[in-house]
């Protein structure tokens, strides 16, 4: 029989790391990303002496040890006195971590960002991907290979109607020059 180590509660970034792992085992679509994500839970909870269940819940259970009667009563005060420590730590952790966001978000708003994190009154091209087209040469493409309307390819591609426009005469020069 394997002889059960003391336990003792996660610091912040196991923590972390155990809520992430156990995040990433309920929600993922991959069996086998599922069952490891477990079964790293699981060896992190073991390194404290806990069970997942234990882990789960942030404070191990405490052992039972038989000692005298007398001596009873000051295990479970400690007991008692760590038990609310520790949720007490894990209150003021949820309200600092409330209190920087809602920072954050009063600084936002400051700068003059809106809900969708763009600046109010100024309409912004959606950023760009790494493997898509620059704006212009897709709009190029666009208008030489499809009847698209040109407020579609600006929509599409994320540039003004006007430099669509440009780019649209442009075109029609080059291939009147072609000629």
């Amino acid at each position: 029989m394997a002889k059960k180590q003391d336990s003792h509660p996660f610091n912040e970034i196991e923590r972390t790391r155990f809520q992430n792992l156990l995040k990433l085992a309920s929600e993922s679509t991959f069996d086998g990303e599922r069952t490891a994500a477990l079964d790293a839970a699981k060896r992190l909870a073991g390194r404290h002496g806990m069970s997942l269940d234990e882990a789960a819940r942030g404070v191990p259970e405490p052992t039972v040890v038989t000692k005298k009667k007398d001596k009873g009563t000051d295990d479970n005060k400690r007991r008692a006195q760590d038990l609310s420590q520790h949720v007490h730590m894990m209150d003021n952790w949820v309200s600092n971590d409330k209190a920087r966001r809602d920072a954050a978000l009063a600084e936002a708003y400051e700068r003059g960002l809106d809900n969708y994190g763009r600046k109010r009154g100024n309409v912004q091209a959606p950023r760009r991907k790494g493997t898509q087209r620059h704006p212009q040469s897709h709009a190029k493409v666009l208008l030489e290979e499809t009847n698209m309307p040109i407020k579609e390819i600006a929509e599409l591609t994320g540039l003004d109607v006007y430099e669509v426009v440009g780019l649209k005469l442009k075109l029609r020069a080059n291939k009147n020059n072609d000629k």
